[in-house]
Parts: C-alpha cells; structure tokens; sequence
C-alpha cells in the first residue's frame, strides 16, 4: 500500500513539473470547440435541406 502511495505522489509530482493540468483543459477546449463546429455544420445543412424540400401546393384548373 505504501508503494501504491508513493508511486501516486510521484505521479502527481511529474505532472506538476510538466503542467498536464494545462495540457489537458488546453485539450478539452479544443475538443469543445471542434464538436460545436461539427454541431453548427450539421444545423446548417438541415436548414438547408428544409428550405429546399418544402411543400408546395400546386392548384390544377379544369379549363
């Protein structure tokens, strides 16, 4: 169990040295950033897909 404990502290203490905090929201921003472009593109083409395929009605004379 002591072992297990030391290994933890000096794996929180490379990543103190190393900043892996900063990398890793650095890493979710991004990936924040890249799936709203991706949701925002996907909005874009159902909008443009409902204003090309709307109904119409078309009324036939007898004449």
């Amino acid at each position: 169990m002591v072992e297990g404990l030391l290994q933890v502290e000096r794996l929180l203490g490379h990543m103190e040295q190393r900043q892996t905090e900063q990398h890793f929201r650095n890493g979710v921003k991004e990936l924040l950033l890249a799936s709203r472009s991706v949701i925002d593109s996907v909005i874009d083409t159902l909008d443009e897909k409902e204003s090309t395929t709307t109904a119409r009605k078309i009324t036939i004379s007898k004449d």
